[in-house]
Order: structure tokens, then C-alpha cells, then sequence
């Protein structure tokens, strides 16, 4: 087992007289096997208080005279005075990580659910680091195909996001993804027509990653012209009487099938105008299959469950 809490140096932060004066001078660089560590001290006179710094941001936590350091980065550290002054920045100390390789992956799926053209749908992205460093500098990329639409994003778990319109590409770019954490984003678009859209999201890490397979996802979705319910009422209240079809005017060369639990076929019409009530069927779940000719002249088929409730 590795002991990732061995100090092997001390890293001294020399500062001037007093805190409030502190002096920055060129950094040191030092090199660290995997799974080593380095003790970083602040040195300075009449402090009473400490926060290091990782990369220019604060490190939560780190407000002690020494901190251990077994993260690749660029490290520093402000001291208070009693006065309650602060110093400047101290000079940094960049920590390198020898041979550091970290295996990132990223999984892109959609919404596991029918979608029509023009009906707002979700991606979901993300991001896992499986080890075995720190992954640093982590930038995924997603170009959205031609037939989408992009809406917006929620705010992603860490990290920042842009968009850009001119190419449709959303870029996600997180300063770091320590071992076993994951990120997530979730990405609004919708579809601009009926088809298939292919989409795919890639990551690239500042660091080797062993197995590059895993650095790329692609969704797969089909969206669909048509809206089949999976239920309807035929009661004669004026609501929901009708299998009805939403968008099947849109093609005229259509068949419809409708077959009960036995596999024996109740109801079979050409042309089919969104018109069945289920007459002389017992109210129960049915298998239907919907055959439509699209714009190219290939016909679609549509399979599914509808149940009749009256």
C-alpha cells in the first residue's frame, strides 16, 4: 500500500522581518513520486495566522504554519500579523508529480424517454477521475450536431462552462478532478427534426491517462415525429376517446395494427386517421405497431404498449 502521507522534505517559505512585510522571490520547483509527500512551513516572524494557496486559490482548511502538500500545483501562502495586517504573497513552491497518470472517463446519455422534434430534452454528462493521481486541467468538449438545438445548462457540480453559438460547441473546463471524484453537467437542447441524432462528448487531462477508450462517449437517440400515447379513454366524456396520434397528419402513407395479449389482431387500418375507440374490446393493455413512410420514402416502424380504460 502506498503511504501517501510521507514526508520526504520541508519546503521553506522564507517571508521578511514581519508578516505584513513579506517579500516574494522566484519559486521552487520540486519533483515527487506518486504517492509522496512534502511538509511546505511558512517562516515568518510575529504571525498569527496562515492561508496557503493552490494554483492562486485559497485552500480550505489550510490556515497552519505548516502545510503537507501530495497534490501537483502551484503552491503559497499569506500571513496575518496582530495588527491584522496581511502579507504579500509568499514566493510559491511548484510541486511536480513524477510519472503522474490519472484515467479519466466521461459518460454523455440523454433522457431515457420518446421525444418529438421541436420537444426540449436533456444530456447528461460526466466526469470521472478513476484514478490513479490527481487529473489537472480537465477540458470536455461537446459539438452539438446539426439537428439540435441548444437552450442552456444548469450550473455544472465544479468547474465553468461556455458555450459558443458560431460552432455549437460546449466547452466544460475544471481546474482539477481528484482520485475517485466525479463532475457532472446537464445540457437543454431539442431536437429541429425527426431522425437520429449521434452525439458525443470527449475529455482530455493535463496529465498521461492510460486508457484514452474511456475519454469518449456517444449518445444515440432516435427523435420521433410522432407523439403515441401509452393510454386513452374512450368514454364518451369528449376527452381522450381516440387513440389519437399526435402529428401522424403529417403522413398520409400510414398503417396501423393493434394486437391483443393472445398475438391475435384486433384492429388494422391504412391510412389511419387517429379515429379507433376500441369498440368491442375488453378494457386491458394492447401491442400496436405503426408503420408511417417519412419524407425520403422509407417507411418507419413504431412498436409499443397502449392501455384502453373506459
Amino acid at each position: 500500500m502506498i503511504n501517501r502521507k510521507k514526508i520526504i522534505a520541508f519546503g521553506v517559505l522564507l517571508f521578511g522581518a514581519v508578516a505584513c512585510f513579506a517579500q516574494s522571490s522566484n519559486g521552487q520547483k520540486i519533483i515527487l513520486a506518486f504517492g509522496e509527500s512534502i511538509k511546505l512551513r511558512a517562516n515568518a516572524e510575529n504571525a498569527n495566522g496562515y492561508q496557503w494557496l493552490r494554483n492562486g486559490v485559497n485552500i480550505e482548511g489550510a490556515t497552519q504554519q505548516d502545510y503537507i502538500v501530495n497534490r501537483a500545483g502551484i503552491y503559497a501562502v499569506i500571513t496575518f500579523g496582530a495588527a491584522g495586517c496581511s502579507s504579500d504573497i509568499s514566493e510559491s513552491m511548484e510541486v511536480e508529480l513524477k510519472n503522474a497518470s490519472a484515467d479519466v472517463s466521461i459518460t454523455k446519455r440523454s433522457e431515457n424517454r420518446s421525444v418529438v422534434n421541436y420537444e426540449p430534452f436533456k444530456y447528461y454528462l460526466l466526469v470521472r477521475n478513476n484514478g490513479r493521481a490527481d487529473a489537472t486541467d480537465v477540458q470536455v468538449k461537446d459539438a452539438l450536431p446539426e439537428n439540435l438545438s441548444f437552450s442552456h445548462f444548469d450550473p455544472p457540480s465544479s468547474g465553468e462552462v461556455k458555450y459558443n453559438p458560431s460552432d455549437k460547441t460546449i466547452l466544460w473546463s475544471l481546474p482539477s478532478l481528484a482520485n475517485g471524484q466525479f463532475a457532472e453537467l446537464i445540457i437543454h437542447v431539442s431536437a429541429l427534426r425527426a431522425g437520429r441524432v449521434v452525439n458525443s462528448a470527449t475529455v482530455t487531462i493535463n496529465e498521461f491517462d492510460p486508457d484514452p477508450s474511456n475519454n469518449t462517449s456517444i449518445d444515440t437517440k432516435e427523435i420521433t415525429g410522432l407523439k403515441i400515447p401509452n393510454v386513452f379513454t374512450p368514454n364518451g366524456d369528449g376527452k381522450n376517446d381516440t387513440f389519437f396520434i399526435e402529428r401522424l397528419d403529417a403522413y398520409a402513407d400510414n398503417e396501423l395494427t393493434v394486437i391483443n395479449r393472445w398475438g391475435s389482431t384486433v384492429y388494422e387500418k391504412n391510412g389511419y386517421l387517429s379515429d379507433w375507440t376500441g369498440d368491442g374490446l375488453a378494457d386491458g393493455t394492447y401491442f400496436y405497431v405503426l408503420k408511417v413512410k417519412n419524407a425520403a420514402g422509407n417507411w418507419e416502424e413504431f412498436k409499443g404498449y397502449v392501455t384502453l380504460i373506459r
